[in-house]
C-alpha cells in the first residue's frame, strides 16, 4: 500500500506513474505491427509526457490536501498479475492492459480531487483525471472496432 506524507511525495508519485507509462506505450508502439496502433500508443506517450510536465509545475503551487484522507491510498499494485514486461504481448492484450493502466490512474486523480483543499487542486486533479478517461475511451475504442470484430 502506498502511504503519502506530503503534497510533493504525490505528486512525484503521479510524476513516476507517468515516466513509467511513457516508456510502456512507447516500448509498446515499437513492438505492434499495425501502424495505426503504433500511433495510438505513440500519441498516448507524447500525451502523457505533457501531463508529467504539468505535473512538474504543480510542485511550484504548494497545494493543499486534507492528508488525513489520503495517507493510505490502497494502492496495493492492481496491475502487478499482469506481465506487462512480456515482449510478445498480443494486440488485444495490449489494448487490455492500457485500459486497465488508464482506469487505475483515472482513479488515482479523482481520489486526489476528492482530497484537495483548494478549488485550483482540485480542478487540476479532476483535468488530469478526464484525460486518464479520455484515453480510456481510445482504448476501448481500438479494443471495439479492431479486436471484437476480429473474433
Amino acid at each position: 500500500m502506498k502511504i503519502f506524507r506530503t503534497f510533493e511525495e504525490i505528486i512525484d508519485y503521479a510524476i513516476d506513474k507517468e515516466m513509467n507509462e511513457i516508456e510502456f506505450y512507447s516500448n509498446l508502439a515499437e513492438r505492434m505491427d499495425r501502424k495505426n496502433v503504433r500511433e495510438l500508443f505513440r500519441n498516448i506517450a507524447l500525451e502523457k509526457t505533457a501531463r508529467m510536465l504539468r505535473l512538474e509545475k504543480m510542485k511550484d503551487l504548494k497545494m493543499d490536501f486534507d492528508m488525513d484522507e489520503i495517507q493510505d491510498m490502497k494502492i496495493a499494485g492492481s496491475l502487478e498479475q499482469v506481465d506487462h514486461t512480456k515482449t510478445d504481448l498480443s494486440y488485444q492484450e495490449a489494448l487490455i492492459l492500457a485500459m486497465k493502466k488508464e482506469k487505475e490512474k483515472f482513479k488515482f486523480y479523482s481520489k486526489m480531487a476528492d482530497t484537495a483543499v483548494n478549488e485550483e487542486c482540485r480542478n487540476t486533479f479532476l483535468a488530469l483525471a478526464k484525460e486518464e478517461a479520455r484515453q480510456k475511451l481510445k482504448f476501448e475504442i481500438e479494443y471495439d472496432e479492431f479486436v471484437l470484430v476480429e473474433n
